[in-house]
């Protein structure tokens, strides 16, 4: 706003009240302008970091990772590796013990076989493309879905300033897709690197109960959550120190579903790593070996 209309408008107001309350109104309305610029500005900070988050890959370089999920009741863990071109793992713990010989040589074949079949590389391709393209739609509606506000800064070893944000739903938002309507349950604590404009940590949980399809089709329980962390010295795409999601809820009225899934202990390759390397180390009698000496934060 000009100085000049700033002015005016400021008149405008003060010729409506008495001179002595006039000092009163001007710190109200000067803080108030203040407030909705600074607003202004963490809104487009999200924005920005949103935009460099869409224009590179989550993990941009090949690297090793540890998966950990819930499945009936069991905790497994599986040792995956981000390839040029897919993502390929092997169990290797169920409830914290190791697997037997005969349960490591299946996943071993599993392996072996994948590597052969051109056709179920394609279908695990595609699978891989439409959970990233989902991941990428509710990470383009970041901006528009919740209102942020600044609530600390600091610096890190880097030097660089990081924004602490929280979040909460958009009145006005909304979504685009029945898939995005879970960003309408949503409120939590994001972290911006204002140097880079990248987003090192977003802690988001779920704080109310969602449906997809009038729960027809998906319904969730408020409770889960989303924990992303990154390392901001690091850069961009082979500096993840962890991800957890954490879901419960039931599928078409009846099914249950949890989602109980991290991953940690990210180690980041120097060289390109292709489907059939990634076999290969993953399928090792010294796999621990095998992926020594990568670079880790």
């Amino acid at each position: 706003m000009k100085q000049s209309t700033t002015t005016a408008v400021l008149g405008r107001v003060f010729g409506c009240v008495q001179p002595a309350s006039r000092p009163w109104i001007a710190t109200f309305v000067l803080s108030s302008l203040a407030f909705a610029q600074g607003s202004r500005d963490v809104q487009e900070l999200v924005r920005l970091a949103v935009g460099n988050e869409q224009a590179s890959p989550f993990l941009a370089k090949e690297c090793t990772y540890q998966y950990h999920r819930l499945v009936s009741g069991k905790h497994e863990t599986l040792e995956m590796i981000k390839t040029s071109d897919l993502i390929v793992g092997k169990m290797v713990q169920i409830d914290n013990a190791p697997l037997s010989k005969a349960e490591e040589r299946k996943e071993d074949d599993e392996l072996r076989r994948l590597l052969g079949d051109s056709s179920a590389q394609q279908q695990q391709r595609k699978r891989q493309q439409r959970f990233e393209h989902y991941i990428r739609e509710l990470i383009q509606s970041l901006p528009q879905a919740f209102r942020y506000t600044e609530t600390d800064s600091e610096t890190a070893a880097a030097g660089a300033r990081l924004v602490h944000l929280t979040f909460q739903p958009a009145p006005d938002f909304h979504p685009a897709s029945a898939e995005l309507e879970v960003m309408r349950g949503l409120s939590g604590v994001m972290v911006v690197d204002d140097q880079r404009k990248r987003i090192v940590k977003l802690d988001a949980h779920l704080f109310r109960e969602v449906d997809f399809g009038w729960g027809l089709l998906v319904h969730l329980y408020k409770g889960g959550n989303l924990l992303l962390e990154r390392e901001p010295a690091s850069p961009p795409g082979a500096n993840v120190l962890a991800l957890t999601l954490n879901i419960d809820g039931r599928i078409l009225l009846f099914k249950k579903l949890e989602v109980h899934w991290s991953f940690d202990h990210f180690r980041w390759f120097d060289r390109s790593i292709d489907l059939a390397t990634a076999v290969s180390l993953l399928t090792a009698s010294d796999r621990a070996g095998s992926v020594s000496g990568l670079r880790s934060h």
